[in-house]
C-alpha cells in the first residue's frame, strides 16, 4: 500500500503553490499598474524638471561657449544628481527621442531616470540624472527587500491559515486510512473516532455504519452456516444409520421400511437446503421488492382460506381485519403472516386470533395464541435463525426454527420491524409484523 504523504509535505506543497500563484498574480498587477500610470508619471517628472532645465538653460546661454562647462559645474554644486552638456545627443537614444530633442523637447529616459533638454540655438544636449541614485535606496526600496517584505506581510499569515486549515483534514485523512486498513485486514470491529474535519466527518460515519452493517452479515452468515452445520448431523447421520440397517435386513418389508425413512431424510435435507439458501438470499438484500395495492380485507381473508388446510381441527382461528388498502410486497407478505400463523398453530392449545390494523402510516398484523407464551428475557432470541425454544418438539412439528427468523427479515426489508410480546386476551404469545404503508427509501 502507497505510504500516505506526511503532513509537512502537504504543508510545503499547497503552501509553495498558492505563493507561486499570488506571486505571479502580484507580478502581473504591478506590471499592468506601471504599463497603465508610465505616462502620468513621466509628464509629472517631466513637468517638476521643466523649471530647473529653463534655469540652467538660461544660465548657460548668458555665457560664452568655452565657459559653460565651468558655469554648468558651478551650478551643479546646487543639485543632488549630476550635470552635464553633451556636445549632440547620445548616439544610444532611439530616433524618436533623437527627433524629439531635435524639435527642441525634454526627452525622459524613464528606465536610466535620465533628462536630456537640448541647449537652444545649439547642438549641445544636457543632460541630467541619474535622478535617483541606487545607492541610496534602502534594502526595503530594493526589489528583493520588497520580496521579503511581501513574504513576511503576506506569507506568513497565508502559512499558518493553510497549516491549521489542512491539520485536521490530514489527521482525519490518517484515521480514516488507519480504520479502512483494519477492515481489509478482516477487522470488522475497526471503527473510525469522531472526526474534526467537517470534509471527512461524514464519510467516517458512513464508513462505520457499512463496517456495522459488514460486522452484522458476517455474524448472521457465521451463525447461519453453524446452525446448517449442525441441522446437517442429524438427518445425516439417520442415513448413514439406515445404510447400515439397510445392508442387514432380513426381509423385504424392513428393507422399504428403511428406505422410506431414508427418503424422509433426504426430503429433510433438500427442505433445509432451500430454506437456508433463500434465508441467505433474502438477508443479503437479493430479494427485490415488488410494491402492490391491496384491499386488506379481501387480502387477509384469502390468506385464512390458504391455510384452513394447515390448521390442526382443535384449534379456532379468527380474524379482526380493518378496512382500507396498503402496499407491500405480495409474496414476501404471504411468506411473513403464513409463517406468524403456523407459528401460533404450534403453540396454541385452543385458539389462534389475528388482528389487522392501521395506525401512524404503519400496518399492524398480530397473531395471538393461547399457547405457553415466551419469557421475557427470550421474546428477541425467537427471531433468530434455527432457535426453537421448546427442546421437546422433534423435527416434524418444529421445524427448523427458521420460520419467525423470515419473518423479521421480511419487515426488516420493508422497512419495518418484528415483535414478541404477551397476548393479553388469549393468555399466550403474541407475535407483531409492523409494516410502513409506504415503501422505504432506498
Amino acid at each position: 500500500m502507497k505510504p500516505l504523504p506526511g503532513l509537512a509535505a502537504l504543508f510545503a506543497r499547497y503552501f509553495v503553490q498558492t505563493m507561486v500563484v499570488q506571486f505571479v498574480l502580484l507580478l502581473g498587477f504591478v506590471g499592468l499598474l506601471i504599463l497603465l500610470t508610465s505616462g502620468a508619471e513621466r509628464d509629472r517628472i517631466e513637468q517638476q524638471m521643466a523649471g530647473p532645465v529653463r534655469m540652467i538653460q538660461r544660465q548657460l546661454l548668458a555665457r560664452p561657449p568655452e565657459l559653460r562647462e565651468r558655469e554648468l559645474a558651478t551650478i551643479g554644486e546646487l543639485f543632488a544628481y549630476p550635470l552635464e552638456l553633451l556636445p549632440d545627443a547620445p548616439t544610444g537614444l532611439s530616433d524618436d527621442a533623437r527627433a524629439w530633442l531635435a524639435s527642441g523637447n525634454n526627452w525622459l529616459d524613464s528606465d536610466r531616470k535620465l533628462l536630456y533638454a537640448p541647449l537652444p540655438g545649439t547642438r549641445q544636449v544636457l543632460m541630467l540624472g541619474p535622478l535617483e541614485d541606487p545607492d541610496s535606496q534602502g534594502w526595503l526600496q530594493s526589489e528583493s527587500g520588497l520580496f521579503l517584505l511581501w513574504f513576511g506581510f503576506f506569507g506568513a499569515p497565508l502559512a499558518l491559515m493553510i497549516y491549521f486549515n489542512l491539520r485536521p483534514h490530514w489527521q482525519a485523512l490518517k484515521s480514516l486510512r488507519t480504520t479502512a486498513t483494519q477492515l481489509a485486514e478482516g477487522d470488522l470491529s475497526a471503527r473510525a473516532a469522531n472526526l474534526k474535519s467537517p470534509l471527512f466527518g461524514p464519510l467516517a460515519e458512513l464508513i462505520n455504519d457499512m463496517a456495522a452493517r459488514l460486522e452484522r452479515q458476517m455474524e448472521t452468515r457465521q451463525a447461519l452456516a453453524h446452525a446448517v452445520a449442525h441441522e446437517l448431523r442429524t438427518p445425516v447421520a439417520r442415513l448413514r444409520f439406515g445404510l447400515t440397517m439397510l445392508d442387514e435386513a432380513e426381509d423385504e418389508h424392513e428393507r422399504h421400511q428403511f428406505r422410506e425413512g431414508m427418503e424422509r431424510d433426504l426430503a429433510e435435507l433438500d427442505e433445509l437446503l432451500n430454506v437456508s439458501l433463500s434465508y441467505a438470499r433474502l438477508d443479503r438484500g437479493e430479494v427485490a421488492l415488488q410494491y402492490e395495492t391491496v384491499d386488506l380485507r379481501e387480502w387477509f381473508d384469502d390468506l385464512i382460506a390458504l391455510l384452513q388446510p394447515l390448521k390442526p381441527a382443535h384449534i379456532t382461528l379468527t380474524l379482526d381485519c380493518a378496512s382500507g388498502s396498503t402496499t407491500f410486497d405480495r409474496k414476501l407478505m404471504y411468506v411473513a403472516t403464513r409463517n406468524l400463523l403456523l407459528n401460533a398453530f404450534k403453540y396454541a392449545t385452543g385458539r389462534v386470533h389475528m388482528r389487522v390494523w392501521q395506525q401512524a402510516g404503519l400496518l399492524h398484523v398480530d397473531v395471538d395464541d393461547d399457547g405457553p407464551g415466551i419469557p421475557a428475557a427470550e421474546r428477541d432470541r425467537v427471531f433468530e435463525p434455527f432457535q426453537r425454544l421448546d427442546r421437546s418438539r422433534d423435527r416434524a412439528t418444529g421445524g427448523h426454527g427458521l420460520g419467525l427468523s423470515f419473518v423479521r427479515l421480511i419487515a426488516l426489508h420493508h422497512g419495518g420491524e418484528a415483535r414478541a410480546a404477551a397476548a393479553d386476551a388469549l393468555g399466550g404469545a403474541r407475535m407483531s409484523l409492523l409494516i410502513p404503508q409506504q415503501p422505504p427509501a432506498a
